[in-house]
C-alpha cells in the first residue's frame, strides 16, 4: 500500500476541491460525491469526511470556491473601471479569461436549476454581485434593478458562450458566419 502524503489542511482541502472541480467538468453536478472526490483525490472517504461533514458541506465549499474566483476576477473590473458605461466592458472582458470550466460553475448558481443544497451559496454570491454591481445601473430601483442586473449577468455569460463557440468575435462583437454544410 502505498503512504498518502502528508499535507497541511489548508492544502488537502485544497486537493479535495481541485478533485471535486476535475468531477464537476467531467460528469457535472451528479458527479460530485464524497466516493469520487475520495477516489480523484486518491485519499480515503473517511479523509473526505474529516474536511466536509457531508455532501451538502462538499457542495457549498466547491460551489463558494468558483464563486470567490469569479468575484475576485470581477472585482478586478469593477476596481479598474473608470465609469459606469465601461464596468459592463471591463467585466466581460475578465469573464472571458476566466477559465471555461469555472464559468460553467457559477452557471449554475446563476441559473438555480432548483439544487436546494446550493440556495445558502447562491444567496451568498447573489447578494455579493448586487452589492457590488446594482449601484452602477442608473435611474433604475429596487426589483427593477436587480431584474434588470441578472438579466445583464446572465447575458455576459450567454455571450461569452457564443465567443467561445466562435460566433461573435472576442474583440469586435460582430457575429461570425456559421459554416455552410
Amino acid at each position: 500500500m502505498t503512504k498518502r502524503a502528508y499535507l497541511k489542511t489548508d492544502d488537502r482541502r485544497r486537493q479535495l476541491l481541485d478533485a471535486a472541480a476535475r468531477l464537476f467538468v467531467r460528469d457535472g453536478y451528479a458527479g460530485l460525491t464524497m466516493v469520487a472526490v475520495a477516489a480523484e483525490a486518491g485519499v480515503s472517504r473517511r479523509l473526505v469526511y474529516d474536511h466536509f461533514a457531508d455532501l451538502a458541506s462538499l457542495y457549498a465549499a466547491f460551489f463558494d470556491d468558483r464563486a470567490a474566483r469569479y468575484l475576485a476576477v470581477i472585482g478586478v473590473a469593477v476596481d479598474a473601471a473608470d465609469d459606469t458605461a465601461s464596468v459592463f466592458p471591463a467585466a466581460f472582458t475578465q469573464l472571458l479569461a476566466m477559465p471555461a470550466d469555472d464559468q460553467r460553475a457559477i452557471r449554475v448558481l446563476i441559473a438555480d436549476p432548483g439544487l436546494p443544497d446550493l440556495d445558502p451559496v447562491r444567496e451568498r454570491f447573489r447578494r455579493h454581485v448586487e452589492e457590488q454591481w446594482l449601484g452602477r445601473i442608473p435611474a433604475i430601483e429596487g426589483d427593477q434593478a436587480r431584474a434588470v442586473l441578472w438579466t445583464l449577468v446572465a447575458g455576459l455569460f450567454g455571450l461569452a458562450d457564443l465567443v467561445s463557440r466562435g460566433e461573435v468575435s472576442k474583440r469586435s462583437g460582430a457575429t461570425q458566419r456559421p459554416a455552410m454544410r
